[in-house]
């Protein structure tokens, strides 16, 4: 029982450290672009994984938040300790419209501030892993998600822009 409310009490922390990267990293975007949305993609730095502070899934973070520390990225231990958190990341990606997975098309049914939230939020994720690297995900999410090239050379060069 200590352990899982160590690892509740962490995820908070942890997600709320998440959030105010992904922020940091939608100001950069909105200084760099200017964008004619910008205030919608500012709400959304506000508003970004809000879910995961609701029990439907704190609850799963906080009995696999230890377990997927210091793990890398795509790799086969990453994946199998996912799935331990399959009801939280369906939920989670089902009410965040920043995943593909939202979308019946995947990215290609992302609008602009759909995907420059995404790669805040991908390049905010790096940083929970010591060898979390912005462009090797890019790379690795090509063929997670099937994206062209050109949408890949955009996402490179979102990510340049908030390295």
């Amino acid at each position: 029982m200590l352990k899982f409310i160590a690892g509740y009490i962490w995820t908070q922390i942890q997600t709320t450290k998440h959030r105010l990267h992904v922020l940091f990293n939608i100001i950069d975007l909105i200084n760099t672009l200017e964008p004619p949305d910008k205030w919608k993609l500012y709400r959304r730095g506000w508003s970004h994984d809000i879910s995961k502070y609701r029990w439907s899934e704190a609850k799963y973070f906080a009995k696999s938040i230890f377990a997927l520390k210091g793990l890398t990225y795509g790799t086969e231990k990453y994946k199998k300790a996912l799935e331990d958190l399959r009801p939280a990341l369906d939920h989670h990606y089902k009410t965040n419209r920043h995943h593909p997975e939202y979308h019946k098309n995947g990215i290609n049914d992302m609008t602009e501030i759909d995907k420059l939230e995404l790669i805040a939020d991908w390049a905010a994720a790096t940083k929970r892993h010591k060898d979390g690297n912005i462009f090797k995900s890019i790379e690795f999410n090509q063929k997670r998600y099937n994206y062209d090239d050109k949408m890949k050379e955009w996402l490179i060069s979102m990510a340049i822009i908030i390295s």
